[in-house]
């Protein structure tokens, strides 16, 4: 029997393990990925996705303006004090006022109407076939921009994880450093002004490297909310730090921006939307036709034998012409209001499409900028680090000194920063670049 509860206990220490190490596990994002599951997860496109089906049924409702329609109406009244006629005194009745119909009354009626013209049914139905093509519009926009805030967030966590590594870097040298001076300085042969120079040097390099190990937290946070992803969740970045050929390649085409740009795209649709909410209330000033047709029923008792009653049936078909006359200026006010609308419109899409413009012509010269500035900082990371490597052979024959190599030290770990700043700068402004181009 113990043998039997030792093995049990084996058992579920075994399957507890596994639950844990499962729950450890990391998941590991590439670039694409990373994309991918922020297009399945991430809130503002599920939004998105949720007005485009709203948009959808809208169109469905306005193309139901031209379906028939069908409508079954019925009443019971009790007449407490029956309605009267009077009658006149010819006819050879006392009182002159005689009682109609009987206690109770029911009716019942069968509407049926088709519209044959209504100038604010096609009006209605072009409205929501626009607003339908906005709200796509508007979510191919957030998909863009999401995938726009994902590279952004994943390119950031790269780079804080890259800047960790070089603090890390330097917290190593400098303790390296240290270990060598305290060797020197019990030989005799440093001060101790030497040695606590190399205390302070390690000081902040472990200063350096909390404050980076701090930035990666709020970044890799950043990165969770765009992917949909649970706070206790455990991401592993597996993209590596590189500036891509393609990245390389900036395609400057005005056309391209102007065709494929979302946001220009919403504002080209949105004076569409004013055009037709303008013929929309131009629609008042038109008459409607419709064809008609009823059948009634109708009984009156002072009992409640319903299937003994005697329904009196009657029926009709026809045509229902309706025209507004005057209204009051009610509709000649909505129309100057939606010819405003259409203005402010047009004037939102002329600004937009300039600034847009302007702001190409921007990011290119900050990608040429930038692109130029990589160069500079390789050509700076491969100086520094040989001039770090002379100073440490000059510190180990004895004609270098501390300070020279703490410089170079410095020189070197500000040289990586700067590349990895200006990579970052260079691929945001690219990214920034690809969204503005209507790319995803």
């Amino acid at each position: 029997m113990k043998f039997f509860i030792v093995k049990l206990m084996v058992l579920f220490t075994g399957i507890l393990s596994v639950q844990i190490s499962f729950a450890q596990d990391s998941i590991p994002l590439s670039l694409n990925s990373a994309i991918q599951l922020a297009l399945d997860k991430n809130t503002n496109i599920v939004t998105a996705n949720y007005q485009v089906n709203t948009a959808e049924f809208a169109l469905k409702e306005a193309k139901g303006n031209f379906l028939p329609k069908l409508y079954l109406n019925a009443s019971y009244n009790r007449n407490i004090d029956r309605q009267v006629i009077f009658l006149p005194e010819n006819f050879g009745i006392d009182k002159r006022a005689t009682k109609l119909g009987s206690d109770n009354e029911f009716r019942s009626s069968l509407n049926l109407s088709l519209p044959l013209y209504s100038k604010y049914n096609f009006a209605y139905k072009y409205l929501a076939e626009t607003t339908f093509k906005f709200q796509n519009e508007v979510s191919r926009g957030v998909k863009q921009s999401v995938i726009n805030s994902t590279k952004k967030a994943y390119l950031n966590c790269i780079i804080v994880q890259e800047v960790i590594k070089v603090q890390q870097n330097g917290l190593e040298n400098a303790q390296e450093n240290l270990r060598n001076i305290q060797q020197r300085y019990q030989r005799g042969t440093l001060t101790d002004y030497d040695l606590a120079s190399a205390k302070v040097q390690v000081a902040l390099a472990k200063n350096n490297l909390l404050e980076a190990q701090s930035n990666s937290i709020p970044a890799i946070n950043s990165l969770k909310l765009l992917l949909g992803l649970k706070n206790d969740d455990v991401i592993e970045l597996t993209a590596p730090l590189s500036l891509l050929e393609a990245e390389l390649f900036i395609e400057d085409s005005t056309n391209q921006l102007i065709a494929k740009n979302s946001k220009l795209k919403q504002l080209e649709i949105a004076v569409q939307q004013k055009e037709n909410q303008l013929k929309l209330t131009k629609s008042a000033y038109y008459p409607t036709l419709d064809a008609i047709g009823n059948y009634h029923e109708q009984a009156q008792a002072d009992d409640f034998d319903v299937f003994d009653y005697d329904w009196v049936n009657t029926s009709l078909v026809g045509l229902q012409l309706q025209m507004n006359i005057f209204n009051g200026t009610i509709t000649k006010n909505k129309v100057e209001q939606a010819k405003i609308a259409k203005k402010i419109a047009e004037e939102e899409k002329e600004y937009t499409t300039g600034e847009y413009l302007m702001r190409q012509l921007e990011l290119l010269s900050m990608l040429d900028f930038y692109k130029q500035k990589i160069e500079v900082q390789k050509v700076s990371m491969a100086l520094t680090e040989e001039a770090l490597t002379l100073s440490r052979k000059r510190y180990q024959f004895g004609v270098g000194t501390f300070l020279e190599i703490n410089d170079a030290e410095l020189s070197y770990t500000q040289a990586r920063l700067n590349w990895l700043q200006t990579l970052s700068d260079y691929k945001t402004a690219y990214y920034d670049y690809q969204l503005l181009m209507g790319k995803e």
